[in-house]
């Protein structure tokens, strides 16, 4: 059984990639569209039968981390609770947790995050400069 469309489509989502089959930009001064995500899409179309309940449970734990980081959105007003301390570092490690798990998910199929994702404006691309 492969991935079924909705399962794409969140594989697409939590490694950073559109929504979409292809993207307006400008080539030579002139729009055109350009097809984004070859890769992740030929990689997702070859997936081995036997890594399918990988991803599956990789989608979920990105999804659970997801899911308490806008449940505990509250908490970031918070400074102490009764004899309740909230942790402030709480959305940067479920942030690192969310990255472990996005490149794991990234392995599976051979794909880097895409590195052009606004979830993560502070991360950069390294460039390889030849002299």
């Amino acid at each position: 059984m492969a991935l079924t469309p909705e399962e794409k489509t969140w594989v697409r989502y939590h490694l950073g990639f559109v929504g979409v089959t292809s993207i307006a930009t400008f080539a030579l001064g002139a729009p055109a569209a350009i097809e984004t995500q070859f890769i992740i899409e030929s990689a997702m179309n070859l997936l081995l039968l036997e890594s399918e309940g990988i991803v599956r449970d990789i989608l979920g734990k990105l999804g659970g981390i997801l899911s308490q980081m806008v449940d505990d959105h509250e908490l970031l007003a918070i400074e102490r609770l009764g004899e309740i301390t909230i942790r402030k570092d709480e959305h940067d490690a479920l942030r690192k947790e969310y990255l472990f798990w996005q490149r794991s998910l990234g392995n599976v199929f051979g794909v880097r995050p895409n590195p052009y994702d606004q979830r993560f404006l502070g991360n950069s691309i390294n460039v390889s400069v030849i002299h």
